[in-house]
């Protein structure tokens, strides 16, 4: 039942995945009275959407970076056969490329926000931030 006294202890099954993971550690909670027991290392197979996977984080190099960062100071918004061209060139997709200017713009504004409210804090005229 899923109120009242907890069904009685039966014996300990080794994990689902216990091929891959070895001895059950401590942590292993038993589900229910099924009797299995079930480790941290099979949350993923739950928590999993179907159809789309989580999108690796993508770790440019100091080449990529910089290169991106030139482009930028030349022009914040890449468009079209710009965008394919610098991808390429980098070795990298058009989705990459996209959303690192998305997210440097964002960097960009946030940047300059601070250095006004620095300049009127400067002259006394400080407002409050949002």
């Amino acid at each position: 039942p899923l109120w009242g006294c907890p069904p009685a202890p039966g014996p300990l099954l080794p994990p689902l995945c216990a091929p891959s993971c070895g001895v059950p550690p401590a942590w292993a909670a038993r589900l229910g009275a099924t009797g299995f027991l079930i480790s941290k290392c099979c949350f993923p197979l739950f928590k999993a959407k179907p159809g789309k996977a989580k999108r690796v984080r993508t770790i440019f190099s100091s080449e990529q970076l910089a290169r991106l960062e030139q482009e930028f100071s030349r022009q914040q918004y890449l468009v079209g056969q710009e965008r394919c061209l610098l991808a390429s060139s980098l070795h990298l997709t058009e989705e990459q490329v996209k959303v690192w200017f998305q997210n440097r713009r964002i960097k960009w504004r946030k940047q300059s926000l601070e250095q006004q409210q620095a300049k009127l804090a400067k002259m006394g005229l400080a407002t409050p931030q949002r």
